[in-house]
């Protein structure tokens, strides 16, 4: 079972990059809280951030990118409702994986416990990458407190990942050179308008994650038409226009046929990293359409 259970390199590198998740985590708007919900697969770490009456929103992001991607959005996402930001099990962070999570099924199911132990009813799950990817199949498989789901580039959920990023990826982590793997993920991610010292605080977090970290999940498998189809709840595609891991056109195709009640767009120029305009303006006009909907979701 340890073989297949994420786990730091060393304590050298668990220092690391604990110090670089700290560091990444400032940029966060205060007052922050944080708790830990128990799970079947481990210790899960939410940090938290607002109130109101509006329906809670549960961030998940994407692969050694950690809750501190989310904090150019979080005051935004969070007017007049609770954020509570999921540090994914699995992940470099200060979650603790005590279990396997071998399939899509154990995904969600670990996400459901969260969301139980969280004492959420309804929320508004919004997913980046990997994090996308948990937030559909968590809709397609336990949709009872999915008030909505809104994903920036979900990997292979809709459209596989092109060769050139896979081969990309290998060739920067088999390379060893902090140079060439710097240049390949800024690369990725392109210019998503954050704050420079705050992009720059996450990059090297994910760098540090990505040499310092096992991952140990499952890769994100493509979903099923059926599994598409049981996306009932409203939806929110993003793709980045100028995204180098998968085709946009490709994925917003197939989430226009099959989700049934979806709005899938693709921002012109946007890399695979979150655009912080169109995320934070896009995301709650969309809960603002879904609320006001005929016996709206929310």
């Amino acid at each position: 079972m340890g073989t297949q259970v994420s786990s730091f390199a060393d304590d050298a590198a668990r220092a690391r990059i604990l110090g670089a998740y700290d560091a990444a985590m400032a940029f966060w708007p205060e007052p922050r809280g944080q708790q830990d919900v128990a799970t079947s697969f481990g210790s899960t770490r939410v940090h938290t951030y607002g109130g109101g009456p509006g329906t809670p929103v549960v961030l998940l992001h994407g692969q050694s990118a950690t809750p501190a991607e989310w904090a150019p959005h979080v005051a935004a996402l969070g007017e007049g409702r609770p954020v509570l930001a999921v540090d994914r099990v699995g992940e470099p962070g200060y979650s603790t994986q005590s279990a396997p999570i071998t399939t899509a099924e154990e995904t969600a199911i670990w996400l459901e416990e969260v969301l139980a132990g969280l004492g959420l009813e309804r929320a508004h799950l919004v997913g980046h990458s990997y994090g996308g990817w948990v937030a559909l199949n968590h809709a397609a498989r336990k949709p009872a407190r999915v008030a909505s789901v809104a994903v920036y580039d979900p990997p292979r959920a809709l459209a596989p990942l092109r060769a050139g990023f896979v081969l990309g990826a290998v060739a920067s982590m088999v390379s060893g050179s902090e140079k060439f793997q710097r240049r390949w993920f800024t690369a990725l991610i392109g210019d998503t308008g954050a704050d420079p010292e705050e992009a720059e605080a996450q990059t090297h977090l994910s760098l540090e994650a990505m040499r310092g970290f096992r991952v140990r999940l499952l890769p994100p498998p493509r979903m099923s038409d059926e599994e598409l189809r049981s996306v009932t709840a409203p939806a929110l595609i993003l793709l980045g226009g100028a995204d180098r891991a998968m085709d946009s056109k490709r994925a917003r195709e197939r989430a226009d046929r099959l989700i049934p009640d979806v709005r899938a767009e693709i921002v012109p120029g946007a890399g695979h990293g979150i655009p912080v305009k169109a995320l934070n303006s896009r995301v709650p006009e969309f809960w603002r359409e879904v609320e006001a909907a005929p016996g709206g979701h929310a």
